[in-house]
């Protein structure tokens, strides 16, 4: 029997498909066994499958996050919501899909603004899942960390790399030590949120948390390495990027992002959340 495709998941909106058809498209052509799946609005299933065919792993949004759905979580008080809430509640999401996917130890999760350019492991030759480093250093994502788990980071390296190969019994760990601080009964998404401090607009990351959880109580687990890549996919190759621009990109870069906060709805977005900072 050969074993069960490597699931991906993303989550998406139909208004941002024209990236993410080509982040489809780019995972079948370079993980010929992946298995792509997104998790979206139930409404716009047929918008997806009319996009990247009928073949396309699709999974209702309100359905993945035990005890939490997206209108209740706009009337979280936190600063920047109601608007703010769909950066949180996409993080969850692909926590959440770990339930619902097949009986593999492990799944994916890929950005779905990240087109991968070229074919990619995703684990050492040890058999080990390789976690991906970056650059990145956003304190708050790390004050979290502590006061969900009682105890700092090893170190301040960051893995916010656009994907993540998840440990399916290691993520129940960390989601299992999430709830048992939760005093409300609601479940771990609910415990994040209530474990938030300060005044900015994005005080968690799913991915540094994963990543600093399996290596600082798992550290056999996992090899970390560092990869060539950008998040600056838009002023590289344009919107959307021609098949000749990615050729072009892959020759320096294993995936490139084409990040809406690099368009002039993420400018508006980033300069009203550096205003609200101030008052």
């Amino acid at each position: 029997m050969e074993p069960p495709a490597m699931e991906i998941v993303s989550t998406c909106l139909a208004r941002d498909l024209p990236i993410y058809q080509l982040t489809c498209r780019s995972l079948r052509r370079h993980l010929p066994d992946a298995s792509p799946h997104v998790v979206t609005r139930r409404s716009d299933f047929g918008k997806f499958r009319n996009a990247c065919g009928s073949d396309l792993q699709l999974w209702d949004e309100d359905e993945i996050v035990p005890g939490m759905t997206l209108p209740a979580l706009r009337n979280f008080s936190l600063r920047f919501f109601p608007a703010g809430a769909g950066w949180y509640f996409q993080q969850f999401l692909k926590w959440g899909f770990a339930a619902v996917s097949n009986k593999d130890s492990h799944y994916l999760i890929w950005d779905a603004d990240t087109i991968l350019l070229r074919p990619l492991d995703f684990t050492a030759p040890s058999g080990k899942p390789y976690l991906t480093t970056a650059t990145e250093y956003h304190p708050p994502y790390f004050e979290t960390f502590e006061n969900l788990l009682g105890r700092p980071p090893l170190d301040r390296v960051s893995f916010i790399s656009q994907h993540q190969l998840i440990d399916k019994s290691i993520l129940a760990e960390l989601l299992w030590l999430i709830s048992d601080r939760d005093t409300s009964g609601r479940g771990w998404a609910w415990s994040i949120m209530e474990n938030l401090r300060g005044a900015g607009t994005n005080l968690f990351s799913e991915y540094e948390t994963y990543g600093h959880f399996a290596r600082t109580w798992h550290p056999d687990s996992c090899v970390l390495r560092e990869l060539p890549w950008t998040r600056n996919g838009r002023a590289l190759a344009g919107y959307p990027p021609t098949a000749a621009k990615l050729e072009s990109l892959a020759a320096a870069h294993a995936f490139a992002a084409f990040e809406s906060n690099s368009s002039l709805r993420g400018f508006c977005v980033r300069w009203l959340r550096k205003i609200l900072r101030f008052y």
